[in-house]
């Protein structure tokens, strides 16, 4: 009896208990200590089971004989049922806004780093696909899940909901951690009991996206988060624009968590023939509390999404809380001769080097070296730089320009605005069309 409370109570989410038999449509997603449990029956919803520590194919008739009945499709779609929140909205070519998907059929294959299951789902009535993906990163307990989302239709399918991942949660003592923030202080801790009702992490800044809040979040199991102990769901959405978290927890002891793009003002014209591939969503589990969490999700960031991410960092000094905009040729050099002095390895000069950029508002968009204040440019500076030992840095801000600048008055509609509305600023600048090609 122990040991089966034991093995219970480490189960993120069981669900229809006995109902099932284990059959060649279980598919069991595992990393090293972690695994993820579903159900892809053709002509059916594919289902979710479980999601804990690791367990192995012996075992999988244990999780549906615990009976611990709780049911949910591995994405619920607007339309045949229309009750609670929903990973997928959308309306098609003909007016028509239900979807009803069902699985069509199932893939796994390996690659270099990890071990892949595609899930493809298919509208029971319109040719409209959805490809569940989920992606168990080897030596690593992280398991990634997005969805490919395509249109065989002959008219484009309008998406108005469409998140990257759909995952419930058994419902307890439930503590959420999540990071916050503003200028100067960003991310700062914030720990919180669950309650009913929703709880939503969201952005809508843009280039702003990590500032105010954090596309990541833990949530305990079983009380109030500790360090090194606890059972520890932890996530993370790899997206650097708009985002929604949402925690959505009601009286069926169950939170479902949806996580996506914020669809808010965002909704996405598919067209024919076309294919929507939507950010990864990062997923761990710990029995070791939060730092177990960490601990994945830094091995997983080190292994696979940090560029040269076994290299040590260069010691280096950056310009601007120095000088901010006052660069000159003096200046750079004492500080160079300062760092170098100190056992620095790389010097970057901020803001303050090119145009006519002595404030927030001007210059920006001509990336020429102000010579007034470097005289003989860039060529004179970086080989005294490396005489010291040093590498350079250089900071540019591309995608933005000033009105005062000679760029944006060679070409004012290469700013992004609203026709016949004043346009939106933001420190005095303005945000270039990279759509078009001769901005890029």
């Amino acid at each position: 009896m122990t040991v089966m409370v034991k093995y219970i109570s480490c189960l993120l989410f069981v669900m229809f208990g006995a109902l099932y038999n284990v059959n060649a449509q279980d598919y069991l997603i595992s990393t090293p200590n972690t695994s993820l449990l579903l159900t892809a029956k053709p002509g059916e919803a594919a289902r979710i089971h479980y999601y804990g520590t690791r367990i192995e194919e012996n075992r999988i008739q244990q999780i549906f004989d615990s009976n611990l009945a709780f049911h949910s499709e591995s994405y619920p779609a607007f339309g045949i049922y229309s009750y609670n929140d929903k990973a997928m909205q959308v309306t098609h070519g003909d007016g028509n806004m239900s979807l009803d998907l069902a699985v069509e059929s199932v893939k796994q294959y390996t690659v270099a780093e990890a071990e892949i299951t595609e899930i493809l789902l298919k509208d029971k009535v319109y040719p409209f696909f959805v490809k569940q993906c989920y992606k168990a990163y080897k030596n690593s307990d992280v398991i990634g899940t997005w969805v490919e989302v395509t249109n065989q239709e002959k008219k484009p399918v309008t998406m108005y909901k469409f998140a990257s991942a759909f995952i419930p949660v058994r419902r307890g003592d439930n503590w959420l951690t999540h990071f916050h923030g503003t200028w100067g202080a960003e991310n700062m801790l914030q720990e919180e009991r669950l309650t009913d009702g929703q709880k939503i992490i969201k952005n809508e800044d843009g280039v702003r996206n990590t500032t105010n809040e954090n596309p990541s979040f833990m949530l305990t199991l079983d009380g109030k988060p500790q360090e090194e102990t606890g059972h520890v769901f932890g996530a993370s959405l790899a997206w650097s624009g708009n985002y929604t978290l949402k925690l959505d927890v009601d009286n069926n002891r169950i939170i479902k968590i949806y996580a996506g793009i914020n669809e808010d003002a965002s909704y996405y014209t598919l067209d024919p023939k076309k294919t929507f591939v939507t950010p990864e969503f990062a997923m761990t589990y710990s029995t070791t509390g939060k730092g177990g969490v960490s601990r994945n999700f830094h091995r997983w960031a080190r292994m696979y999404k940090l560029s040269h991410a076994d290299s040590d960092r260069d010691i280096l000094l950056n310009s601007w809380e120095g000088v901010y905009f006052k660069v000159d040729q003096e200046v750079m050099a004492q500080m160079m001769k300062d760092m170098s002095q100190l056992g620095g390895e790389l010097f970057v000069m901020d803001d303050g080097w090119f145009g006519t950029r002595d404030s927030d508002f001007g210059g920006l968009g001509d990336w020429t070296v102000n010579e007034s204040k470097l005289p003989g440019g860039l060529g004179a500076l970086v080989p005294r730089i490396r005489d010291l030992g040093m590498s350079f840095g250089i900071w540019i801000e591309p995608e933005m320009v000033n009105e005062d600048s000679d760029l944006f008055r060679a070409h004012p509609d290469w700013a992004l605005g609203a026709p016949g509305r004043p346009r939106a600023r933001g420190r005095g600048q303005l945000v270039l069309d990279f759509s078009r090609q001769e901005v890029r």
